[in-house]
């Protein structure tokens, strides 16, 4: 039997660092819903809570937590409270650019009348807003006045992180930065911007590809004529130095134009954001570890396929926050086929000009659903083969790239990614994101833990995706 784990509530309100607490809450190994929000609202009555999300999850920020964090407290004895403040200047400033005249006519109407309950109005009043945050703050320490065993007062947005916060909850430090998540600094920005990014950079990548013979001979419809050519191809690049030169030329160039259409257009996107690829790899950690959000990119995912004209090749964009995979782009060039996902939203494809179509699992009994990538003939080792043996039932087996498999098992067309050996977390981090919208994930395959990014080594040991 499981252990009693008592639940966390995070009653600070919004723009007071919550996101960033969310995060560290999953870090700690909480399953954490960040914004529940609600379809209806009676001031004080706890069915305005969908309470099975709360049964089903051990920790909860933002909206509406904090307007019923009396009766929760009733409902759930043992509970932990942490109560998120701000220097008020920085947090008026905060709620002036988020609760506009745009912002409310998008909320619902329960929502609408919560937030008058908090504040006495709708659209941002900076008086009114004052009032609402010292008379709910002052509340919740009356409230908790003999139970300060129970309530953890934190500033986020001011400084404090991991000792405080594990301490309240006896959980010991991780070795990673706190996640400081300036909300802010990416809700404005769009998921769209990202995939357009990744296919001009793709697009690129592509057209030098075609410029090599062997693609040419390759789209040729005379089988005779694609298969003297490619094996004349191979064969006089073996032979040749100078051939073989040629096309490390022309990989090394397809990857450095792809890396700055992406880079730059990224930094004008958001110049805050600091961006990690195969080129910037050597960025002491000391500097990294300190950065909540981070790109990591891999303007040539399968610079092996690109050169031997094998396979596929793609373009892979993540950003990272807290650690976490949080936004996924992964673009093949020649089949003109995109990946992606933005948080928690869901993972979606879009192949060539067609709608976006939301991706869902195939079912458990399809053949697709029986698929299993290895990255290699290698990967097919005993202990895999016993592995795969007791999950599924007659499966078929292929071999590709990472980025390309973990879009397979985000897509349903897969069961199972396996890949044995160490990965640099460029060339999974963009999928990962993808795979977790999907609801599934990425994990270490010798620890199960989950993936994480922007560590002292830039590199992951062997993986599994289900």
């Amino acid at each position: 039997m499981q252990p009693h784990i008592p639940k966390v509530f995070c009653i600070g309100l919004s723009k007071t660092g919550t996101t960033s607490l969310a995060h560290a809450l999953e870090i700690l190994g909480y399953k954490t819903r960040d914004y529940l929000g609600i379809t209806r609202y009676i001031a004080g009555d706890l069915s305005s809570i969908n309470l099975d999300e709360i049964d089903a999850n051990d920790a909860f920020t933002d909206t509406p937590i904090p307007s019923f964090y009396q009766q929760l407290d009733a409902r759930y004895p043992g509970s932990k409270f942490i109560l998120t403040t701000r220097d008020m200047d920085d947090w008026l400033k905060s709620c002036k650019k988020q609760f506009t005249t745009r912002m409310v006519a998008r909320q619902s109407e329960a929502t609408c009348q919560l937030h008058t309950d908090l504040y006495g109005c709708l659209e941002f009043d900076p008086e009114k807003y004052a009032t609402g945050y010292t008379r709910f703050v002052n509340g919740v320490m009356d409230y908790f006045k003999d139970r300060p065993q129970d309530l953890l007062v934190t500033d986020i947005c001011g400084g404090d992180n991991w000792e405080k916060l594990c301490a309240f909850l006896n959980k010991p430090v991780p070795d990673i930065p706190f996640p400081v998540t300036n909300v802010s600094a990416i809700q404005w920005m769009n998921i769209q911007d990202i995939v357009s990014i990744a296919k001009q950079a793709g697009q690129e990548t592509r057209r030098i590809y075609k410029k090599d013979p062997r693609s040419r001979h390759k789209d040729s419809k005379n089988r005779l004529a694609r298969w003297f050519h490619a094996g004349a191809g191979s064969l006089f690049t073996m032979l040749s130095k100078n051939g073989h030169r040629d096309h490390n030329h022309r990989a090394q160039k397809a990857t450095r134009a792809s890396q700055k259409i992406i880079v730059n257009r990224l930094q004008k996107m958001n110049p805050s954001i600091p961006v990690i690829s195969p080129e910037s790899a050597d960025i002491p950690y000391a500097e990294r570890m300190n950065w909540s959000y981070v790109w990591l990119i891999d303007p040539l995912d399968g610079a092996e396929e690109f050169l031997n004209h094998n396979g596929a090749f793609t373009v892979n964009i993540a950003l990272i926050e807290g650690g976490k995979p949080v936004w996924g782009v992964v673009y093949n060039p020649l089949e003109d086929t995109v990946y992606y996902a933005k948080g928690a939203s869901g993972s979606y494809k879009i192949n060539g000009d067609e709608s976006p179509e939301i991706l869902a699992p195939a079912e458990t009994s399809s053949d697709k659903g029986k698929m299993v990538v290895l990255s290699s003939d290698s990967d097919l080792t005993n202990d895999i083969k016993d592995y795969i043996d007791r999950k599924i039932q007659d499966y078929k087996l292929i071999f590709t790239g990472s980025a390309t498999a973990l879009c397979l098992v985000a897509e349903g067309k897969a069961a199972l990614h396996i890949s044995l050996g160490p990965t640099k977390e460029w060339k999974t981090a963009a999928a990962h994101a993808i795979v977790r919208a999907s609801g599934k994930n990425v994990y270490s395959y010798n620890t199960r833990k989950e993936l994480v990014y922007n560590k002292e080594s830039l590199i992951n040991d062997s993986l599994i995706a289900e």
